[in-house]
């Protein structure tokens, strides 16, 4: 498949899904139903103000079909008949709180909780909210996750399937101990962004985004990884008085990985990321990155500089809401790189979907009873620019990648979570020196804040 090929097929692949997904999205809520649902309370509220029912009702349309405003002079009315109602109050501070009015929203939570009969769900509620309105109304902010756990893999080191190989052009065997190889790994991760809110009027904020991975091999040590990636930008609104829902985000950032306790490559570059929700059920996100990698040399890769080169990668990506507890991710993403030995330059496309589920389980003496579970596909070809001559002297190297995974997040606490993992990888390559297929397997415990 040629270069111009494939390119069309990723931007066809992923407008035509866009496309199918709204329709369907559509199709599940229609909002020619809603809207007339919502005149029909609207008219119904009318007739008869005094009504809480059906004032009620008409500000659960009216948060249904996005119009937030309606819903809070809606329920605002509803004080002046009944004032001692905590849990209109509650709502009224979460609809402020979307707003991001949180001076109001903090004020409505806080009478929430007057009286002496107010229900505990609501206390909780509204602790949760003033909780989050303190972080946010803050100048600096933190938040992060860490995870970590163990994975078995049955081809730590990505070996070839059989001994047989191309070398210079003609068959040969490779010795056995440098195919595939399993082996058991413990693992780390963390990110933490901080956030610091200068309180302007336009909204612009700082992110500084901190990124960590380690693994320990049990047998493969030369696999065993440190991998460090910093960001720095600002995000704000783009173009507010002309574009609503649109976010920037220029940013630079460095990373440095070492494998087998020894330095492997450091990079630095920058990016542009754009997100934009398209309404209550759709957003999308592009990310524009540029990279300069540069290679070190160790005694057991000593070729390594070969490699220092630039790489550049433009992704897009859509979510769609499929009803309240399930969320539909397409994206696709162009790479390049251009290494300093042509032989290791190479173009990649990659098409990915995944699909996400928040369902309940009927069983009982659980800390929760709405688990996470997440599928997802990815297809990547690469194509190299050069003949890699200790390969073959004539023909470049293609591959055509398949990844599946399997994820199931079970909560044990408002912030702490068992998560396990299943994943498949398999590579087909015009040479048989890079085919091969890995399944892991990976239990761990993540931990949010």
């Amino acid at each position: 498949m040629s270069r111009g090929h494939r390119v069309k097929l990723l931007l066809g692949a992923i407008g035509t899904a866009t496309l199918l997904v709204a329709g369907s999205a559509s199709a599940q809520a229609p909002s020619s139903t809603l809207e007339q649902q919502f005149e029909a309370a609207f008219q119904q509220m009318l007739r008869d103000p005094s009504n809480l029912d059906n004032t009620f009702k008409y500000a659960e349309l009216a948060i249904r079909i996005g119009d937030y405003e309606a819903a809070i002079s809606a329920l605002e009315r509803m004080l002046l008949f009944n004032p001692d109602l905590p849990r209109v109050r509650l709502e009224l501070g979460v609809l402020y709180f979307r707003l991001g009015s949180y001076a109001i929203s903090r004020t409505y939570l806080t009478r929430a909780l007057e009286g002496e009969d107010v229900p505990d769900d609501v206390r909780a509620r509204v602790a949760t909210y003033l909780a989050e309105i303190e972080k946010r109304t803050s100048r600096h902010r933190f938040a992060g996750s860490f995870y970590g756990g163990a994975r078995y893999q049955t081809n730590a080191n990505a070996g070839p399937n059989s001994t047989a190989i191309s070398l210079l052009g003609v068959e040969a065997n490779l010795d056995s101990q440098f195919t595939e190889m399993p082996d058991w790994n413990l693992f780390a991760s963390g990110s933490v962004r901080y956030t610091y809110d200068p309180q302007l009027q336009t909204g612009e904020v700082l992110q500084a985004d901190l990124l960590l991975y380690g693994a320990e091999q049990f047998e493969q040590g030369q696999l065993d990884l440190l991998y460090a990636e910093l960001k720095i930008g600002p995000r704000g609104q783009f173009w507010p008085e002309m574009i609503e829902g649109v976010s920037y985000r220029p940013y630079v950032l460095g990373q440095q990985t070492l494998l087998d306790d020894t330095a492997y490559f450091r990079a630095f570059g920058g990016g542009f990321n754009l997100a934009k929700q398209f309404g209550p059920v759709i957003s999308g996100e592009a990310n524009l990155e540029h990279i300069v990698k540069n290679y070190h040399n160790s005694e057991g890769r000593p070729t390594l500089e070969n490699q220092d080169g630039a790489e550049t990668e433009l992704r897009l990506d859509m979510n769609f809401a499929i009803g309240p507890t399930s969320v539909l991710s397409l994206g696709g993403a162009v790479k390049t790189e251009n290494a300093e030995e042509s032989l290791f330059s190479n173009i990649e496309y990659l098409l990915t979907a995944s699909y996400t589920l928040s369902y309940a389980v009927p069983i009982d003496n659980l800390p929760t009873d709405r688990w996470t579970s997440s599928f997802s596909v990815t297809r990547v070809w690469t194509s190299y620019h050069e003949p890699d001559p200790a390969v073959d002297p004539v023909k470049n190297r293609s591959d055509q990648e398949w990844r599946w995974s399997i994820l199931t997040s079970v909560p044990v606490s408002e912030n702490w979570a068992l998560i396990g993992t299943l994943q498949r990888t398999m590579v087909d390559s015009n040479f048989r020196n890079f085919n091969y297929n890995n399944t892991s397997a990976s239990i761990g415990a993540s931990y949010r804040f």
